[in-house]
């Protein structure tokens, strides 16, 4: 996917429903946010499936990964 105007715009109008569906996911970043993500935290997330599958993955924040999110934030705010 090519970054353009209409694709940024696809993604505003996928992010303002996600906001909608999801209000305690978006109060739990905000928290998150608002507690001060710190290089080398720790972010884990989990998926389960519908049929009892799980699957799992973790990362350690690096300094590139806050920058990451803070320019997603201030594009997405």
């Amino acid at each position: 996917m090519k970054l353009s105007v209409q694709n940024m715009m696809r993604a505003k109008s996928a992010w303002s429903s996600f906001r909608r569906n999801h209000p305690q996911m978006i109060a739990f970043a905000k928290d998150v946010l608002n507690h001060g993500v710190k290089e080398d935290s720790q972010m884990e997330i989990t998926v389960r499936y519908p049929d009892g599958t799980e699957l799992n993955s973790g990362i350690r924040l690096k300094k590139d990964d806050l920058d990451l999110f803070q320019i997603l934030m201030d594009i997405f705010s």
